[in-house]
């Protein structure tokens, strides 16, 4: 599970939470193929694993939808 959030002066104004929901067996053979994880939206993501969790978190908060 990877949660992102953004906080200013302390006050949570946006957050994302996603559980890497790729089959067990795709996980254990190649770091090069993608991952998916599903945001507590219900959105999901494919992520490459070798490209950093600094990208998936970018991605995820590229789902939230601003008012």
């Amino acid at each position: 599970m990877i949660t992102v959030k953004i906080e200013i002066n302390g006050r949570v104004i946006y957050c994302r939470s996603a559980v890497n929901i790729t089959p067990f067996i795709i996980k254990l053979s190649d770091d090069t193929k993608n991952n998916v994880y599903k945001n507590d939206d219900g959105t999901t993501i494919k992520h490459k694993p070798k490209d950093g969790a600094i990208k998936l978190a970018k991605k995820m908060l590229d789902t939230i939808v601003e008012v």
